[in-house]
């Protein structure tokens, strides 16, 4: 008989139960955690697919353990543990994973991050608003440039396509999770996906500001943002008009050394046009270091001091984790030309990452679990000066990316 994979509709009450076992187990000072974190992966496998679970773990073990090995792929991992795990033959579990629609992927990732933060509330995270920062994350392409998953991008690694995705994660220290990743196909509507995210990620947490990268710095990005309610900082796109300014500003302003001189004003996108295809915001300028900068945001009436602020913690919002993490650590490898595939490793590496910083918040100490959390209040300005907020210590994770790989690859093995 043909093996079928049979995805089901996972209830509220399952997501629940599922929350509420690991809750309890993962609250007790317990030397078994990452055996935990293991089971959880796999139990999200088993809500999410009406199979038997022996079939299920043989089918879903490569595609996890190849996030878990130095350069791995589905293909590596089949080969070295097909005896010892009785897996599945390449062909036939590529043939099987493909039977999986595009967005089953999506789904996945959005239980798991359902449980997961279920499981921190259950284990003191603070929820009292968070920066979230959503940028398009490109993977390189070398396969058919024909294909509608790949869209053309700036020369990267010998090649000009990408896989683009749509992503969102959090901007403070111990918490720095994944909120979500949408695949980005040359048909999709790059607006209406931004939409939908953040109608998403309100369901999660809370937020209280939003970081855009520069290619969302326009009038109708602006719009969009307006409109669900939100506060926004971004860079703004370069234009004519920008230059003019900068040309004015360097005539007017000649900040001393290590000083800096901030100029904020009205800023109106599409001002030759009808007032309905018109968007205002402010326009911050800061001029520090002989250079220039220029962002947008709709956030009105802060002083000067605060908006230096807010684009100081703007400017953190990559590099929070930098001496220790490392760029696509979890990332498989693939050749697929299938859509499925690929969406289901990138959904995956990002499980495992998210799996990563939940171990840390776990075993961090109480006060430095969420160490900014302390200087936030209800106001946006307290959120802002909580993230360019000097810690008394540098926060460091308890156990690096590469200790979680092999931990977690020795138990999977």
């Amino acid at each position: 008989m043909k093996f079928k994979l049979r995805p089901t509709k996972v209830s509220k009450e399952s997501i629940r139960n599922l929350s509420v076992k690991y809750s309890r187990k993962l609250r007790k000072e317990n030397a078994n955690t990452l055996k935990l974190i293991y089971k959880l992966h796999l139990g999200l496998i088993y809500l999410y697919f009406d199979n038997s679970r022996s079939q299920l773990k043989k089918l879903f073990f490569p595609v996890i353990m190849a996030n878990l090995i130095e350069n791995g792929s589905i293909n590596s991992v089949i080969k070295e543990y097909r005896e010892s795990k009785k897996l599945y033959s390449h062909s036939y579990t590529m043939r099987i994973l493909n039977q999986l629609d595009r967005d089953d992927s999506l789904e996945i990732s959005k239980i798991f991050r359902e449980i997961m933060f279920k499981i921190l509330k259950k284990n003191k995270f603070s929820n009292k608003g968070f920066i979230v920062a959503i940028d398009i994350t490109i993977k390189p392409f070398y396969g058919n440039k024909k294909l509608c998953m790949a869209k053309g991008c700036k020369n990267k690694s010998g090649t000009n396509q990408g896989i683009h995705y749509l992503t969102a994660s959090l901007v403070e220290e111990g918490v720095r999770f994944n909120l979500l990743c949408i695949p980005i196909s040359s048909l999709t509507s790059v607006k209406r996906k931004v939409e939908e995210m953040i109608k998403e990620i309100e369901k999660i947490v809370s937020i209280k500001l939003l970081f855009f990268d520069r290619g969302f710095g326009n009038g109708i990005y602006s719009r969009i943002i307006n409109n669900l309610r939100h506060k926004f900082c971004s860079p703004i796109t370069k234009n004519d008009k920008l230059k003019e300014i900068k040309e004015s500003i360097k005539r007017q302003s000649k900040p001393r050394k290590d000083k800096y001189d901030i100029i904020v004003m009205d800023y109106t996108f599409s001002e030759n046009r009808s007032i309905e295809y018109q968007e205002k915001v402010k326009l911050i300028a800061l001029h520090e270091n002989n250079e220039i900068y220029f962002f947008i945001t709709n956030i009105y009436n802060l002083s000067m001091e605060n908006y230096y602020n807010l684009i100081s913690a703007y400017r953190y919002r990559w590099g929070i984790e930098t001496n220790y993490r490392v760029d696509n650590i979890f990332n498989p490898l693939t050749s697929s030309i299938k859509a499925t595939i690929r969406y289901m490793l990138m959904q995956v590496s990002m499980i495992i990452q998210d799996l990563w910083t939940l171990v840390n918040f776990l075993f961090h100490d109480e006060d430095k679990k969420q160490p900014r959390e302390k200087f936030k209040k209800d106001s946006l300005t307290s959120i802002i000066k909580a993230r360019v907020k000097k810690l008394d210590f540098i926060w460091r994770p308890i156990i690096t990316a590469v200790q979680f790989k092999r931990q977690m690859g020795a138990i999977f093995t």
